[in-house]
């Protein structure tokens, strides 16, 4: 959340130009106001269900690359069969079979390349078949590291739009409360040292208003 935090502050500026154009229009609104937004931060109800959904979205990310990880000897298509089974919300007997059946082998070829490579010396063909299943191995292990990359980077994207959400939103929630009362210029309270006209509970309620 600090980064979260300091991005908050940054729009402080912009908030007040908005204020003060607002101001400038109707040349009514005086005065000056002040607003805790690491506060309306940690009080925003919003913020909650945003990171709420930004860790499931993390956590179905980590369990995928775990189970992967776990089953770095399967073929792709199997992966790819098994991920799409299991995406299923109530997946019939058939497929939760078929399920078992991408497990039962990925155990059996796990426990296969094992017992291969403490023969010494291995027969030609046992060379073979190791080679083979070490090529998945490592084919999979690649694809383990970029689908790590992609999720990276869709978390990082998904982070940033629910920064932007909640900046737009508090936003908007200080130029609303400035305008009832009058306003012409709302300051962050990192930027003032006293400002008798605190309309943080105001943004607050307005931001949690259902």
């Amino acid at each position: 959340m600090k980064r979260l935090f300091y991005l908050l502050a940054a729009i402080a500026g912009i908030a007040s130009l908005t204020t003060v154009a607002w101001a400038q229009a109707r040349g009514a609104a005086s005065g000056f106001g002040m607003v805790d937004l690491k506060r309306v931060v940690d009080e925003y109800d919003q913020r909650k269900t945003l990171e709420s959904q930004l860790q499931q979205l993390r956590d179905q990310m980590r369990v995928r690359l775990q189970w992967r990880a776990n089953n770095i000897l399967l073929e792709e298509a199997e992966i790819s069969e098994y991920e799409n089974l299991a995406g299923l919300s109530n997946p019939n007997d058939q497929q939760k079979q078929r399920m078992q059946q991408i497990e039962q082998k990925s155990r059996q070829v796990n426990q296969e390349l094992s017992q291969l490579r403490q023969k010494n010396p291995p027969t030609e063909q046992e060379v073979q078949r190791i080679n083979q299943l070490t090529a998945i191995e490592n084919r999979n292990k690649e694809t383990l590291v970029q689908l790590q990359d992609q999720f990276e980077q869709q978390l990082s994207a998904r982070r940033d739009d629910m920064i932007n959400q909640m900046l737009q939103d508090i936003r908007k929630a200080v130029a609303a409360v400035a305008q009832e009362k009058g306003l012409a210029v709302v300051f962050d309270s990192t930027q003032v040292l006293f400002a008798s006209n605190d309309i943080t509970t105001d943004v607050i309620r307005r931001l949690n208003r259902k």
